[in-house]
């Protein structure tokens, strides 16, 4: 793989990641009282969307994991539908452009329950994730539960996962957990980053 910060300055910077927050600040984040998917409740949320289907939001996020990408020497990404879908996209049109093309899986919350019936999808018939590193991406992570099912389902079809990343990190258990599992968790953001003076996340 050739080094992208050879081709193209990505690796991270003070001012992107700064917009990026910003942005986050701005699209994604909420303070009040908010039920998450785990069913517990929380004063932050974060709907990442409204960040990664913006254009300079999706460019931001994807320069960063791919900097990440690069440091760790990985050549594929993958994550959990619905939550890495957009920015592992935005990824690789992004490497392609920068001349060291990085292509990605993303994993079904449950199979197809017709054609293929593919739980990893983004494989071509003769293609194989076998012997290859993955970055597992994530827009949010909370507990690592989320991360860790779409890690099994890669390290299932043989692929090498070692390392996951996210935009934002709640800091509520997830890389101690993802650890016990064997993977790194890298983070662009944090939850406390958002927070004002005074507020708590619980």
């Amino acid at each position: 793989m050739v080094a992208l910060a050879k081709l193209r300055p990505v690796e991270s910077n003070h001012q992107e990641r700064d917009e990026l927050r910003e942005l986050v600040r701005v699209r994604s984040y909420r303070y009040g009282r908010y039920t998450l998917s785990s069913g517990l409740e929380s004063n932050i949320y974060f709907n990442m969307k409204p960040t990664m289907l913006f254009a300079r939001g999706a460019h931001l996020a994807a320069r960063e994991f791919l900097a990440m990408a690069d440091s760790l020497q990985t050549s594929w990404v993958g994550g959990l539908e619905m939550g890495a879908v957009p920015v592992i996209g935005t990824m690789v049109g992004l490497s392609a452009e920068y001349g060291a093309p990085i292509n990605a899986v993303f994993v079904r919350k449950a199979p197809k329950t017709h054609g293929t019936k593919e739980v990893v999808e983004g494989l071509a018939p003769d293609e194989s994730l076998a012997g290859n590193r993955v970055l597992v991406i994530d827009d949010v992570a909370t507990s690592g539960k989320s991360i860790l099912k779409a890690v099994d389902a890669i390290r299932a079809v043989g692929g090498i996962v070692a390392h996951a990343a996210c935009i934002v990190d709640r800091d509520e258990g997830a890389t101690r957990f993802l650890a016990d599992h064997g993977v790194m968790l890298h983070s662009i953001l944090h939850a406390s980053e958002f927070l004002k003076p005074g507020q708590s996340a619980s």
